[in-house]
């Protein structure tokens, strides 16, 4: 069926005679030849397949890599955006740039990554003679962004633009207006599934997948809807997993003395009582248990850090001015991101909630916290043992106090070591770059050191694949934190077939209060809602493997009857642009009752799949019961079109702002039409449909400026933002293949 505005298909009688039909969308709805049914189930496999890009992949990807370029192309193309989410360690970075060559053409691409990573995507640029212009996070957050580059941007670790409230999405956002952006991170999901939604609206606007059925990206991530199309934007290809070294995972228990230890550092933390305010009491003291539990020097610095704080709130007390939340955020560091929502707080409210108190309570305890350092230190000889064998291993902690701490302690390791910008062996300082590159290359018969312990900011994005071991020593807050650590070494071109992976489980008391591994298990589970991981496969890369499994050569999209336990019609449908009808902007498969109940369910088609595939003889069909399942089929159908026929509000929620740049521009074209202004109106009309439909984060943001611009400024600049949601003059129905179930072949 073609669906087209109705002024650009003025009716036309071509009959003297017309018949009316009890449905017209029955007339489109043309079923393919008479087939079995192996030959239909492939058609309706091959449908499922996301969209791959014709381009031929660089000579340097490696052949599982290749389908990742090919959907990332895709989906750049659709819709000027995509995720890239393949695990860690599998390559990303030399997808990313294949796709940058592929669409940029020679020309520079803007490359937005961790300013700890830029010499690693810098020297596998100039090996594959890839032109960039890099710029760092840091200098997203200040606004610094590259002005001279055009095409492609990719956005490298775009997790840490997750949170739609900081200044660094803000700069983002902005900037990536009219840009097509391939954002790459192997976690996506950190806290919350908005983390993704965020994520998506820096490149792709809430609307994009409403051929699909979505409405708006947002609403259906923030809801904790299951979005089967989603797999058109995220790209997350787990094969690769086969290619990278097996983890083998266990978990090292403290022991008794240990937790004897540990409960005596947080009876000193309990002596203070930190703020009036529960919500900052609760932060302050996550920050400094958290220390305890990482090492007694940890502790130390946890409190004397707590102390400078309370002195510079007393300070801005007695001038009359109140402490900003900024230094409490400094203060809590990333803790303070994984316990509460910064935006939920007022302000001004951290000075006077500060119990000042404490600062005569800290004079005595810090001191005993300090003697502490001198004692012996059982988790150290846990980690002591494991680093006397011969693998070599990278040693997370959470704070650079415990890094000091262990290397003064385990001197006589050798270890190295590397906390933000600052690296060494032992007691000598030695440029970064110099240390990580010990564990890039094979030293086994050099004098190196054979351990690296470090803080999180080698835990993004580093090559170190010369480790044969990860050790958590202190547990992170997000399972994001322990995927990326982890993917240090267990990558591509890792030297070793498995990974030892040790987890140092946190003493009894501090899990209590902390609740570390219950929050990870429970934050383990937000990826799978959208569809990531090994526990999200029913979510949409089910998809990919039905079309693998089934997707045959010899696909007929037709009909067929099989026999079967089950009475029913396994349809499906696509949407096709009419101006290219190659283009195909929406594909469904679906199980139909005889009742009309349908469902998409994984596990209903990829078992009436299964059933259908297996039958390879050819039997005929009747033509009434195959009517009557189109009949049931149409409004289903009808349903879908509905939602790409130009409503007004197709945002279920649109902005104030939105709101109100709309009412402007209604009151233009309702001027434009008085006086007959033909072209104005057209101009006028177009940015109408664009500014009613969703958004990108940074068209939001746009809309918020137009609401006081003057009225020759409004239509201005939004006449340079690409305004068009789809070339297509209008859509095609085709089915894609009709399956009709029912006890041997019959009613």
């Amino acid at each position: 069926m073609r669906s087209v505005p109705w002024w650009t298909a003025p009716p036309v009688i071509v009959a003297e005679s017309l018949v009316a039909v009890p449905d017209p969308l029955l007339t489109a709805l043309r079923p393919g030849p008479v087939s079995s049914g192996a030959a239909v189930a492939a058609s309706l496999a091959r449908s499922l397949a996301p969209a791959e890009d014709a381009s031929p992949p660089p000579e340097w990807l490696l052949p599982h890599q290749s389908r990742s370029f090919r959907r990332a192309l895709a989906a750049l193309r659709r819709h000027r955006g995509a995720v890239l989410a393949d695990p860690v360690g599998s390559g990303k970075t030399y997808v990313a740039l294949a796709v940058a060559a592929a669409w940029n053409h020679g020309r520079p691409t803007a490359c937005l990554v961790p300013a700890t990573l830029q010499p690693q995507w810098e020297a596998i640029a100039k090996k594959l003679e890839i032109p960039l212009v890099l710029c760092s996070h840091e200098q997203v957050s200040r606004g610094r962004l590259p002005q001279e580059t055009r095409g492609l941007v990719i956005v490298d670790e775009s997790h840490r633009f997750r949170n739609r409230q900081t200044r660094r999405y803000a700069n983002l956002a902005r900037w990536l207006v009219g840009r097509p952006a391939l954002l790459v991170t192997a976690t996506p999901v950190v806290n919350r599934l908005s983390d993704l939604a965020h994520q998506l609206l820096l490149a792709i606007r809430d609307d994009a997948l409403v051929m699909d059925g979505v409405v708006s990206l947002r609403h259906a991530l923030t809801s904790g809807r299951a979005v089967p199309a989603l797999g058109q934007l995220v790209i997350e290809n787990v094969c690769i997993e086969d290619n990278r070294p097996r983890r083998v995972a266990r978990i090292s228990s403290p022991a008794p003395a240990e937790c004897d230890a540990i409960d005596g550092l947080i009876e000193l933390v309990s002596r203070l009582r930190l703020s009036t305010s529960e919500s900052i009491a609760t932060l302050i003291r996550g920050v400094l248990q958290r220390a305890a539990g990482s090492s007694p020097a940890a502790l130390v610095g946890a409190l004397q850090r707590y102390r400078s704080l309370l002195t510079h709130a007393r300070d801005a007390l007695q001038t009359g001015q109140s402490l900003d939340r900024s230094a409490l955020r400094r203060f809590t560091a990333d803790l303070g991101d994984q316990l509460v929502w910064w935006e939920m707080f007022p302000c001004n409210a951290a000075s006077s909630d500060l119990e000042l108190g404490d600062l005569p309570v800290l004079n005595s305890i810090i001191p005993l916290a300090k003697a502490a350092e001198e004692q012996p230190d059982a988790k150290l000889h846990r980690l002591r043992e494991l680093l006397s064998e011969e693998r070599p291993a990278l040693v997370f902690t959470a704070s650079r106090d415990t890094v000091r701490y262990i290397r003064n302690r385990l001197g006589d390791l050798r270890l190295a070591w590397c906390t933000g910008n600052q690296a060494g062996l032992a007691a000598t300082r030695l440029p970064r770059r110099v240390v990580l590159g010990w564990f890039r290359e094979d030293l086994n018969h050099s004098p190196g050191p054979r351990h690296l312990v470090v803080t999180d900011v080698a835990a993004e994005g580093l090559d170190l694949q010369r480790a044969a071991r990860v050790v958590h020593y202190d547990l992170p807050w997000t399972p994001m934190r322990l995927e990326q650590r982890e993917g240090r070494a267990v990558r591509l071109g890792s030297r070793h077939a498995e990974v030892d992976v040790v987890r140092f489980a946190p003493a009894p008391r501090l899990e209590r209060s902390l609740r570390l591994e219950a929050i990870l298990v429970r934050k383990a589970k937000l990826p799978a809602a959208a569809g990531l991981g090994a526990g999200g496969r029913h979510i949409w890369r089910w998809r990919t493997e039905l079309a693998e499994r089934y997707g045959g050569p010899d696909a007929t999209a037709g009909v067929a009857q099989v026999s079967s336990q089950h009475r029913g019609v396994l349809a499906g449908f696509a949407l096709y642009n009419l101006a290219d009808p190659w283009e195909c902007l929406s594909s469904s498969i679906g199980w139909l009752e005889v009742r009309g109940d349908w469902t998409e369910a994984p596990e209903v088609v990829a078992d009436r799949l299964n059933a259908a595939a297996a039958q390879t003889s050819t039997k005929t069909v009747d033509a009434d019961r195959l009517s009557g399942y189109l009949t049931l089929l149409a409004p289903l159908i009808r349903q879908r079109l509905s939602l790409t026929s130009g409503r007004r509000w197709l945002s279920p929620d649109p902005t104030p702002a939105t709101r109100q740049v709309t009412n402007r521009l209604s009151q233009l074209i309702g001027r434009a039409a008085r006086l007959r202004l033909h072209k104005p109106l057209l101009q006028l009309e177009r940015l109408l449909g664009f500014v009613a439909g969703g958004h990108t984060a940074g068209e939001e943001l746009l809309m918020e400026h137009l609401v006081e611009a003057p009225i020759g400024e409004l239509t201005s600049r939004l006449s340079r933002v690409p305004v068009s949601r789809g070339d297509w003059k209008g859509i095609e129905i085709r089915l894609t293949g009709l399956i009709l179930f029912s006890p041997d072949g019959v009613d």
